[in-house]
Parts: C-alpha cells; structure tokens; sequence
C-alpha cells in the first residue's frame, strides 16, 4: 500500500509542475498552411497565334498574342524604317511591311520571347532601285515609277552634283550641277523606299597618244578613244583600290568610237596610269589623278 500511495503522489506532483495547455493558442502558434494557387508565381510561355516563317500577299498582316505575362514589347529586328512598322493593341498585333521580309520580335515583362519572319510577295514590296547618268547642265525628267503605292516624297543621302525634286504625276526632276555622284531615297506614302543614285559625268576626248585627267572621288568619267584606229584594249587591268575601269565598244552616242569608263572610288584617293593598245598596234597612256 505505500508502494503505491508514493507512485500516485509522483504523478500528481508532475502534472501541477506542468504548465496550462491552451488548445486555441497552440493553433495560433502553428497555423495549418493553405495552398493557394493563384498566388504561385508561374511564368507562362509565349505562344502566337502563328509560329516561324509566314507568308502573304498583302503588304500588311495581322496576328495574336494567344498565351504569354502580359506587358507586351514588338520590336523588328533590322531597319525599323526600312522593313515594316509594328503596333499592338492588347494582344494584337498588326504588321504594316516595308519589304518584301521582315522579322518580327515578341516579348512580354517575364523576359519570354520568341518571333516570326513575315515574307510576302506583294509586288510593291519587291525591290527597287532607280539611276540616272546625266551631263553637267542637263536636265531630266524621272517618270514612270512603279514601286509602292505612290505619293511619293523625296530624302537626300548625300552628293552635291545634282539636285532632284518631287514634281506632278509622281515624277522626279533632276539637275546636273556638276561632276560626282548625289545618293537619294525615294519614299511613298505608305513608307516603303527605293535608292536613287545620280551620276553627273564628265567626258574627255582621246586625240592623241596619251591624256592626263583629274577627277574627285566617287566620280564616273568618260574617255572617247577619238585617236588611233579603232578596236582598243587593255594591256594590263591596273591593279588599284582607287580605280574600277570598263572598256566599252563603240559605246559613244553615235556608236563610231570605243570609250573607256572610269569609277573613281569613294574613299581611295592617288594616281593610276592605263596603258591601251589599238588594232594597228598603237599604244596610249591614259594618267588619272583622283583629289
């Protein structure tokens, strides 16, 4: 009976030692954690309504952003101003082409990204380019442009030789001031753009076995083999940066003489000697000294 009177005291003594145990208080110490999936951050990826290379024959095109973080971004990799213009309303998109082929970049604000490469067949998108050749003094009249969609403007690269300005009926006139080359883009009204390059010449006359020219850089200059008898070639291509040659048959306008073509180059400057030679044998030294 003492045995286990001391037993029952034991456990009495250990449960008054034992502090308050508050059954709502231990939940507010150690909440149950809920899941919820509307506030896990997930990152979806971007899908479009058309994937890769697409293709149309319309100068504009449109597509949807179907999935992706929102914040949207479009961007064309390459010349904005030369191969399409890109605007987005929402998750739509609508492609406004410049060229025949533009590549088209999509982001949103997770960084996810991905693009498409649009190519069409559009026949005001194929590429153009237009050049004159003209005489210091002369005038000329551009007519019949055919690219784009007209109401076209005109934007100076760079050259002084001539002057070219937008007239009625989409036409173009140009003067030659004097001898170089002036570099223009055409424009019409939708954006699209052909080069223009103007070459004003200068020309010489051959009449004896040799001449000495001056020219400037970027220029085209024309030699009429007036002396000797005809039937002229190269003894040597010069081998020079400064320099491209043609050796043109019966080339002038009343086709009666060769004439040698002369392109100077932009940045080359120094002097070449040409040596040519005539059926009969003779020999003629041209010297040319681009400024």
């Amino acid at each position: 009976m003492k045995k286990v009177f001391l037993l029952l005291s034991i456990s009495c003594l250990l449960a008054a030692c034992l502090p308050d145990v508050d059954v709502d208080t231990k939940k507010e110490f150690y909440p149950e954690e809920e899941f919820d999936p509307a506030e896990e951050d997930v990152t979806v990826n971007l899908k479009l309504s058309v994937d890769g290379q697409v293709y149309t024959e319309d100068v504009d095109f449109e597509f949807e952003i179907i999935e992706g973080n929102g914040g949207y971004m479009v961007s064309v990799s390459g010349d904005e101003d030369k191969d399409a213009k890109v605007t987005i309303n929402g998750s739509k998109v609508t492609v406004n082409l410049l060229s025949s082929m533009a590549f088209i970049i999509i982001t949103d604000q997770k960084q996810q990204s991905t693009h498409i490469e649009i190519n069409s067949s559009a026949e005001s998108l194929a590429p153009h380019s237009y050049g004159v050749s003209m005489d210091v003094g002369r005038t000329y009249t551009l007519k019949n442009i055919t690219f784009g969609a007209g109401g076209y403007t005109l934007r100076k690269i760079k050259g002084t030789s001539a002057e070219a300005t937008m007239i009625e009926n989409d036409c173009i006139k140009i003067t030659g001031l004097k001898p170089g080359n002036s570099y223009y883009k055409i424009i019409d009204k939708r954006g699209t753009t052909a080069p223009l390059n103007i070459s004003v010449d200068r020309s010489y006359d051959l009449i004896n076995n040799n001449i000495e020219i001056t020219a400037i850089s970027d220029q085209t200059v024309f030699v009429i083999l007036k002396w000797g008898e005809g039937d002229w070639m190269l003894v040597e291509e010069p081998s020079s940066a400064i320099l491209k040659i043609f050796l043109m048959k019966k080339a002038d306008i009343d086709k009666k003489y060769d004439v040698l073509q002369i392109d100077t180059s932009r940045d080359v400057k120094g002097t070449v000697m040409i040596r040519l030679k005539d059926k009969a044998g003779n020999y003629a030294w041209i010297t040319v000294k681009v400024q």
